[in-house]
């Protein structure tokens, strides 16, 4: 009997394996290139197939590289310049056609959620690689979507995914490849924010207050875990986990009317007769860390009676910054963030209703201004960070990049 000998996976023709690299996702190229050196020469060479000027260091360390800002833009437009530091150039762009006509309300996992204006169409894209990923339809009025979040990546774990978005302030969810969005039952209304922290939803209301829900199954049942705290008006509170606790932030804003009239910025759009801007400018933030105890169950719609988690406010973020606005809210260390400074919060302008109005209204007397800027939390100042005109009805938005 003639004996075959196997040939060496590194002694594949350079032919073969060439063709086989440019079929693979960019996931599956990943490990392609972890086999042996042969295969990671072409699998470097194989990196040409991301976006142009995409510094691949922000990419690490996985699962969350340094954050990238994607800048405002018109609705129509196919691509959307981004920047990484404070005072670059902002001559980069990704080209997503995909995202056009689309609202983003959401990131996180290197994917941004989108839905249609009109708020059918939901689906995940990942604007490195442009995969898609499509959501069941939402029934609802024009950017029905406030703020949506991923639990787990969707290309490690699709099977198991939920997608939590904040709708009229209340919670709905849908999972990847599932028939329908479900409303969260018994679920808290005047609900501002979301996050997926140790394997369970945890929402914040406007009063502050704390409820969380099963990561597997939201309508399984709602903790309440901290009580009311007073409501204040121009505020805005979000969730975040930092390292390996849960904080909430309490953002501060002024909202004052400028008048336009004779000024330089009714250049960009001539024909519109401008009398006034509506700004928001953030200049506080407080921080609060949760101090874990015993809590209740709420069944329905109202709770029981003892609750016993707490918020503590505190001083500082050390060696961490917090990025904050429709992506899903983000802790980082200070070697990742914009020129490499920690104790700051970043954050972009997420004042849902006045872009829903910006855009509807395109023709109004009064128009929103866009409020961006970085907080340091040591000085306790704010400046602004890449500002954007009103007339970019896009806001802009976070995002980890994740090409594997």
């Amino acid at each position: 009997m003639r004996s075959f000998m196997m040939a060496s996976w590194s002694e594949l023709p350079r032919d073969i394996l060439e063709e086989i690299a440019q079929k693979l996702c960019h996931s599956d190229l990943y490990h392609f290139g972890a086999v042996c050196k042969s295969w990671r020469w072409l699998y470097l060479e194989n990196l040409s197939r991301l976006p142009n000027d995409l510094p691949l260091a922000l990419c690490y360390p996985r699962p969350y590289g340094a954050p990238i800002l994607l800048l405002s833009c018109q609705p129509s437009s196919d691509s959307r310049k981004y920047t990484c530091a404070r005072n670059e150039t902002v001559d980069r762009r990704l080209y997503l056609p995909e995202a056009a006509d689309k609202w983003i309300c959401g990131s996180n996992w290197g994917w941004l959620v989108m839905a249609g204006f009109r708020g059918k169409e939901v689906s995940l894209l990942n604007p490195i690689t442009r995969c898609q990923i499509r959501l069941p339809s939402l029934e609802g009025s024009f950017c029905a979507i406030t703020k949506a979040i991923i639990s787990l990546d969707p290309t490690s774990y699709q099977n198991e995914c939920i997608i939590m978005a904040v709708i009229m302030s209340t919670l709905w969810f849908c999972k990847v490849g599932g028939g329908k969005w479900k409303k969260v039952k018994g679920c808290i209304r005047d609900i501002q924010d979301v996050v997926f922290y140790e394997g369970n939803f945890y929402a914040v209301t406007k009063d502050g207050s704390l409820v969380s829900y099963s990561g597997k199954d939201p309508n399984a049942e709602a903790n309440v875990l901290t009580s009311q705290m007073q409501r204040r008006a121009y505020t805005r509170r979000y969730l975040v986990a930092s390292a390996g606790s849960l904080l909430q932030v309490l953002r501060v804003y002024r909202r004052r009317y400028k008048n336009l009239n004779n000024h330089h910025h009714r250049s960009y759009q001539p024909n519109i007769n401008w009398m006034g801007a509506k700004i928001n400018r953030t200049f506080k933030f407080e921080v609060m860390e949760l101090v874990k105890g015993n809590s209740c169950v709420l069944r329905g719609s109202e709770g029981t009676s003892e609750i016993n988690h707490h918020w503590c406010e505190i001083e500082s973020l050390g060696e961490r910054s917090l990025f904050l606005g429709y992506n899903s809210s983000l802790s980082v260390p200070a070697s990742l963030s914009p020129n490499g400074m920690g104790n700051c919060i970043y954050f972009t302008d997420d004042h849902h209703d006045d872009h829903v109005s910006n855009f509807l209204f395109s023709n109004s007397q009064v128009r929103a201004w866009h409020d961006a800027g970085v907080f340091n939390f040591e000085e306790k100042s704010s400046k602004s960070y890449h500002p954007n005109h009103p007339t970019d009805f896009m806001p802009s938005i976070w995002f980890t990049p994740n090409p594997w």
